[in-house]
């Protein structure tokens, strides 16, 4: 019998750097999906592709957090 779990896209490597599926960005930093789009928007937030899914890398979401931070 074969058991069928769920994966479910998160993290990813692309040549040595960490990146996280979009879509898990707003669970991550406790923020809005519409928070977070807008950063995305706006240039805060640079998103790449892997293997077709949308990725922010984690060094980004340091500089997204500090650049957040710095505005308070």
């Amino acid at each position: 019998m074969r058991v069928n779990t769920q994966v479910k896209p998160g993290f990813f490597w692309k040549a040595g750097r960490q990146y996280i599926a979009l879509s898990e960005v707003p669970r991550m930093l406790n923020l809005t999906a519409s928070e977070v789009a807008d950063a995305v928007a706006l240039g805060e937030l640079q998103i790449e592709r892997v293997s077709g899914c949308k990725v922010v890398s984690t060094a980004a979401l340091f500089d997204y957090i500090g650049m957040k931070e710095g505005k308070k």
